[in-house]
């Protein structure tokens, strides 16, 4: 339940300092090096496997759509996936934020299971398919690092932080976005785990209302595990998160009024059950919106 915010990606989340990483998935196949030559029985669970890469970065990697059907023949690039050294004071969790990439995948593509215990040395296999890198000094050197091998880490997607003509706040605290009982509070959680938000259940299509003054800075679902998401900008350096939306209804750039309602509770992402994931923020900071509703 844990959530970075699309709109911060281009801050720095702690202070771990990312050991040196090492490139795989370059090796030989049926063909010249970082190809395989598709032959007879070969689907792309078994050469994932095989080569000890992600399903999903070579689906990205060669542009197949569902239903992924390969021909004998065929040939595949094998992309090129990072290796992470964790170091004293890791989680899964840091490891996931620091690298812009789902948890849960991280924790399925290295075969790691609750509660998510990992090892001072352990090596990780960091999944690329999720392109939302932070645009930290540290991960600029690794791109350059990748370019100087002859080998492409994508840059991070911009994500404009200009927000113009935001409205003033409103009198008195941020409002509930939408009435419910909180199933997960902000804080650490087992596991390594930390919620940087609330989770409040509500039911599904319940209308999810800005708990304050603002102007919408993002609407989308590309961070995966979390749905459909709306973000929206206040002033002060304030902003508002609003995930596992059903739907939103709401655009970019359009300004709202406290209570205004910008989308529906459901159960997109992560999640099975109706909920609506909340969080409060100044600047790069999460803070616990208990203390400010």
């Amino acid at each position: 339940m844990c959530f970075s915010c699309l709109l911060l990606l281009s801050s720095c989340f702690g202070k771990q300092e990312p050991a040196p990483f090492k490139h795989y998935g370059e090796g030989s196949g049926g063909g010249s090096a970082g190809i395989h030559t598709v032959a007879m029985g070969d689907n792309l669970w078994s050469i994932s496997k095989r080569y000890n890469v992600d399903m999903q970065d070579i689906i990205i990697k060669n542009g197949l759509s569902a239903p992924y059907r390969l021909r004998v023949g065929e040939r595949l690039k094998m992309p090129v996936q990072a290796r992470y050294t964790v170091k004293k004071g890791d989680s899964i969790y840091v490891i996931s934020r620091a690298f812009g990439v789902d948890m849960a995948r991280l924790a399925r593509t290295n075969n790691i299971k609750k509660p998510y215990i990992i090892h001072e040395g352990e090596v990780l296999r960091i999944p690329s398919g999720n392109r939302y890198y932070k645009s930290t000094s540290k991960n600029i050197k690794m791109a350059a690092i990748n370019k100087s091998d002859n080998k492409y880490t994508p840059r991070p997607k911009k994500i404009s932080r200009k927000i113009v003509d935001v409205p003033p706040k409103s009198s008195g605290r941020f409002s509930w976005p939408v009435n419910g009982k909180v199933i997960s509070s902000y804080g650490p959680k087992k596991g390594g785990l930390h919620n940087d938000g609330i989770n409040i259940k509500a039911a599904r299509g319940t209308p999810v209302k800005s708990a304050e003054n603002g102007v919408v800075a993002y609407v989308g679902s590309e961070l995966e595990g979390f749905g459909n998401l709306v973000l929206v900008r206040h002033e002060n350096r304030y902003m508002s998160a609003y995930a596992h939306l059903d739907k939103a209804i709401v655009k970019k750039g359009q300004r709202l009024s406290k209570g205004d309602v910008l989308g529906k509770v459901g159960s997109t992402g992560g999640v099975d059950t109706p909920q609506l994931h909340f969080e409060i923020r100044k600047g790069t900071k999460a803070l616990n919106p208990m203390k400010y509703l």
